[in-house]
């Protein structure tokens, strides 16, 4: 099931997609929801960031590749492979719906594209097992850590290389029944492709990641954790 959550006559809802239509729902899509008889085109609607998350959560280092890459932008020429996840939170302010407009900061110079799938908490959770995780994410979506590398290394932390306005577009929905170990992610600029990876390679699961987390702060409905970037 694909849900997704729009603006449509001045209304922000949510709805389940289906083919080129998006079905109204009455209820909560963390508890009980049916579908209504109001249906939209998808291209006649807004489609906003899949949920209004109280956090998003990026680990960071996800990827053998990607710790490579990091260390040369950082100045490491020595990365070391983390033992445990590296979370850190994006700012709310940074989060932005599916084909809206990333605004580049007047005084930033390097800003690079990372790709990565996306997961939704769908149930408070905290102190879980990473076999308990996968029954408290509702489903998994699409983001964008967009970064300035420039200010990366010049700043002690990525206040304003990852958390600038409009540095986290997620989309456009949330899809409830793929596996999170066998996605293949695709990063296209300007219709070429620039970046791949699979989350098979992920050095820690997302079922890993969410627990990591839930042992020090708890999740809530609608919460988002990503995986990191695979390049």
């Amino acid at each position: 099931m694909k849900i997704a959550r729009f603006r449509s006559n001045g209304r922000t809802v949510y709805g389940v997609v289906q083919g080129d239509k998006v079905v109204e729902i009455r209820g909560s899509i963390y508890t009980r929801f049916r579908l209504t008889d109001t249906k939209h085109e998808l291209q006649d609607v807004k489609l906003l960031s899949p949920t209004d998350p109280t956090e998003i959560w990026c680990p960071g280092l996800n990827f053998a590749n990607h710790l490579e890459y990091a260390a040369g932008v950082l100045g490491d020429d020595a990365p070391e492979v983390p033992t445990h996840p590296n979370p850190w939170i994006k700012a709310r302010g940074s989060l932005t719906g599916t084909n809206e407009a990333i605004i580049l900061p007047n005084d930033s110079t390097d800003v690079h594209y990372e790709g990565e799938a996306v997961a939704v908490i769908g149930k408070t959770c905290r102190r879980i097992s990473p076999e308990e995780a996968p029954k408290y994410i509702l489903g998994y979506t699409c983001g964008n850590d967009v970064s300035d590398r420039a200010w990366q290394g010049d700043d002690w932390t990525f206040w304003r290389a990852k958390g600038s306005d409009t540095f986290a577009p997620v989309g456009p929905w949330i899809d409830t029944e793929v596996d999170p170990q066998k996605l293949e992610m695709i990063v296209r600029l300007n219709g070429k492709e620039v970046q791949r990876g699979y989350t098979e390679e992920m050095l820690f699961s997302f079922a890993e990641i969410v627990s990591y987390i839930s042992q020090q702060v708890t999740l809530h409905p609608g919460d988002l954790s990503s995986l990191a970037a695979p390049v």
